[in-house]
């Protein structure tokens, strides 16, 4: 049995499939997976040692898409005065090192801070002092911080968990034989933020352009045809 090919529709069918087919690829790329970050932080200012404060942190919202990765740096800064005073009766050299080290917590299961080591330190320098002189240093300043790249899977969303920074403040001396009296004034403030690397998932919603291209598969079908039947 012999089967007639009429060209006329193989044509029609070939311009249907090749058009129908690029529309198609528009369509896939229009959906496409695209790469986005999300941020969150918060910020403590400088207040009186000894502190302890809590900032809240958003965990990653999982229906937005696929977290890639997570970077969470935590921060401290502060300033601190130190005040000197010779008591021996004689000229006394010394040196004052203040230190406020920052020490971490976390509400977030699995998250482990306590290894983070995070000093300030307000160094005097060496300087001396006359019997019963004193002498003020200060404000000095120093700022630290620490970027850690925890497991992206610790942060699986949504929700919140929190952060706690808390100070331990002092002075060592060095020189002066144990005749120097030293006071501080300190504050201390802290922060953290976390940024959310990660792929959005989108919706394969068509665009125009891929609406007009199947408009255009449709209306070239439709003309073969008319032409055919004449």
């Amino acid at each position: 049995m012999y089967f007639l090919t009429d060209p006329l529709l193989t044509e029609t069918h070939q311009v249907k499939r090749t058009l129908l087919a690029a529309a198609l690829a528009g369509l896939a790329f229009a959906g496409s997976a695209s790469a986005a970050t999300l941020t969150d932080s918060f910020d403590f200012p400088n207040s009186t040692t000894e502190i302890n404060n809590t900032g809240t942190l958003d965990l990653f919202d999982s229906s937005l898409g696929t977290l890639n990765s997570v970077t969470l740096t935590l921060f401290g800064g502060g300033e601190m005065t130190i005040s000197l005073t010779n008591t021996a009766a004689q000229d006394q050299t010394t040196r004052a090192t203040g230190q406020v080290d920052m020490l971490w917590s976390t509400s977030l299961a699995g998250l482990d801070l306590s290894s983070v080591l995070m000093g300030l330190v307000f160094p005097t320098g060496n300087t001396t002092l006359a019997p019963n002189q004193t002498q003020s240093f200060g404000p000095l300043v120093d700022v630290a911080s620490e970027i850690l790249n925890p497991a992206a899977g610790l942060f699986a969303g949504p929700g919140t968990f929190t952060i706690t920074c808390e100070s331990l403040s002092g002075i060592g001396l060095v020189g002066g034989g144990g005749n120097i009296d030293s006071t501080q004034t300190t504050v201390a403030g802290c922060g953290a933020e976390i940024v959310y690397d990660y792929t959005a998932r989108t919706t394969q919603v068509p665009e125009p352009a891929m609406l007009a291209l199947l408009g255009v598969a449709a209306v070239s079908a439709s003309r073969l045809a008319r032409r055919k039947s004449a």
